[in-house]
């Protein structure tokens, strides 16, 4: 089929209606408050969803009001027809305007409120002088209802003492609007009493409502936050329990065996071999200590344990100091930085003609640096080339995690291999 028919073939099957009043609903509302949304409220506060709940509730009730309105605008029996049809624009536009700033806000600002406040008092007087005398505190007088929505939205969104002056503001307006009506005539009291206590009620329940539901949101935030480092700490213990296991069987298969051996007299302490066997068991004990004084249990400390133990069987003893390892360092980066080390001590078993090396590492400002050093033959920076496991091993493999590698050198001097994450800036 000849591919320049597609754009008729679209044409030819038009998008239901149904399909384009969703697609506009979600523009319009989708998200905008987040109840119909629960992955998109599962990112707030438990405080803020509560709020975004309440909000969603108080415009529906203003609906409420505003749509049997404006489906009788025209038929309300009111004295100006064109007056009615004008005080409901300003209604639906204030408040479809209130509904935009409170979907990217989430909750009412306090000059929200006072302008509600001041925009349906101005709708209930002109609505008052636009209604007959007979029908001011009925439901044909929509702004009369719409004040409900207001009352609601003081209990809501004002503390006590500025809520009870707003509601005050409220039924000063809504007892002078049939005066500026009937020119002073006296009204039934039982409507005017009625249209107060609703205003009354309305309030406080929703002010009540908006506090215990914010209550038990954060009620409930806080204990999930406690289970969480609840759990955050059984993580950690139980991470610490496998290194302990894991130390107290490398103590059994080196430290305890070399103490029984010459104990049994099977090993002469004086021959060298079994001194340099004992030098490094007492150097794995140190580590051992360091690591149980610093608190806590660090992945990275374990890795550059296992490093130092794979080092020694080359014939490297390996002096290890460190300074408060972060228990949070990214798995990738810690990989990293052992497996750099592990390079830098196997180029010292290999080519620094010395047994000694010094591995320290050190946690300053968020900044890890960790150093390798040995008092070897070293090497002339000028003519020296850098191998694969220099390039590969160590120094590419650190710029992958966002770190970097420095390698300092001297003949007769030794090298220091320097690795730091993140990557240090330039001077």
């Amino acid at each position: 089929m000849d591919s320049r028919r597609a754009p008729a073939r679209r044409d030819a099957f038009p998008v239901p209606w149904t399909i384009r009043l969703r697609e506009a609903w979600r523009a319009l509302f989708g998200g905008s408050l987040g109840w119909r949304d629960p992955v998109y409220l599962a990112d707030k506060p438990g405080e803020e969803r509560a709020l975004r709940v309440i909000a969603m509730l108080l415009f529906m009730q203003r609906a409420s009001y505003l749509v049997p309105a404006a489906a009788g605008a025209a038929s309300a029996g009111m004295r100006s027809t064109s007056l009615n049809v004008v005080l409901l624009t300003v209604a639906v536009g204030w408040n479809a305007g209130l509904a935009a700033g409170i979907r990217r806000r989430g909750w009412f600002p306090r000059w929200a409120v006072v302008a509600d406040l001041t925009v349906v008092c101005v709708l209930i007087v002109a609505g008052a002088t636009n209604c007959p005398v007979d029908q001011i505190f009925t439901s044909a007088n929509w702004p009369k209802q719409l004040g409900y929505g207001t009352a609601a939205l003081i209990g809501a969104a004002l503390p006590p003492l500025r809520g009870i002056a707003a509601w005050l503001v409220l039924t000063a307006a809504l007892l002078g609007a049939p005066v500026l009506s009937t020119g002073g005539v006296p009204l039934p009291p039982g409507g005017i009493v009625a249209v107060l206590n609703s205003y009354f009620w309305w309030a406080v329940t929703v002010h009540f409502m908006r506090r215990f539901l914010c209550g038990q949101a954060r009620l409930i935030d806080e204990t999930a936050q406690r289970q969480l480092v609840l759990e955050a700490r059984r993580t950690a213990d139980r991470a610490r329990y496998t290194e302990r296991i894991r130390q107290y069987r490398e103590l059994h298969d080196s430290v305890l065996t070399t103490l029984t051996a010459i104990a049994r007299g099977g090993l002469d302490h004086r021959v060298d071999e079994v001194r340099r066997r004992c030098a490094s068991d007492a150097d794995y004990v140190r580590r051992l200590v360091g690591e149980d004084a610093s608190g806590r249990f660090t992945t990275l400390g374990a890795k550059l344990t296992d490093v130092i133990a794979t080092a020694e069987t080359l014939g490297v003893r390996v002096h290890y100091l460190h300074d408060g390892l972060p228990a949070d360092l990214p798995a990738p980066v810690a990989d990293a930085v052992a497996d750099a080390s592990r390079e830098a001590l196997n180029n010292v078993a290999a080519h620094a003609g010395v047994t000694d090396a010094w591995l320290t590492a050190r946690w300053d400002d968020g900044v890890l640096t960790v150093r390798i050093v040995d008092r070897g033959r070293g090497f002339e920076p000028e003519t020296m080339v850098p191998g694969f496991g220099v390039c590969s091993s160590i120094t590419d493999r650190m710029r992958e995690a966002g770190g970097g590698a420095t390698v300092f050198g001297m003949p007769g001097n030794g090298v220091c291999v320097e690795l730091v994450w993140p990557a240090s800036q330039p001077g």
